[in-house]
């Protein structure tokens, strides 16, 4: 589904294979778009800010962290209301679902490697669930 930044769609073999073979029930969830960010929308990074984690647009003129962290905190608990999760496909390197994202400095200077706010609340929510990214890797 189009979801994006750039307000295309990036089909995920992994998920598709899982659908088709009727292996799973597909929950699709997009942080940025739950969030209300839209679709295109400003790219977002994740930035260190004082040892916290924040999700900002790359030209520093927003944060989306709260929203973001909202958005995830309910999808969280509708997936507990039922009943749970078994693993979640995640995109790589995106700053709400990447497993490892860049982390960006003050300047936006690649610094190291963070979980994606969605990743982070994912794994908290749901300790004993796989996790994998697109291309099947787990961390």
């Amino acid at each position: 589904m189009p979801c994006r930044w750039k307000g295309d769609a990036k089909p995920c073999e992994a998920v598709q294979r899982l659908a088709e073979g009727a292996e799973a029930e597909i929950v699709p969830f997009c942080p940025e778009l739950a969030a209300g960010l839209g679709c295109p929308r400003p790219p977002i990074e994740l930035a260190d800010a004082g040892g916290r984690v924040r999700a900002l647009r790359v030209d520093r003129t927003g944060d989306a962290t709260d929203a973001l962290l909202a958005a995830c905190e309910a999808e969280a608990d509708a997936l507990s209301r039922a009943g749970g999760v078994d693993g979640f496909v995640l995109k790589s390197r995106s700053p709400s679902c990447g497993l490892a994202s860049p982390l960006h400095d003050a300047a936006g200077r690649q610094i190291g490697a963070a979980p994606g706010l969605w990743a982070a609340v994912a794994r908290a929510r749901f300790p004993d669930a796989d996790f994998r990214d697109e291309t099947g890797a787990a961390p």
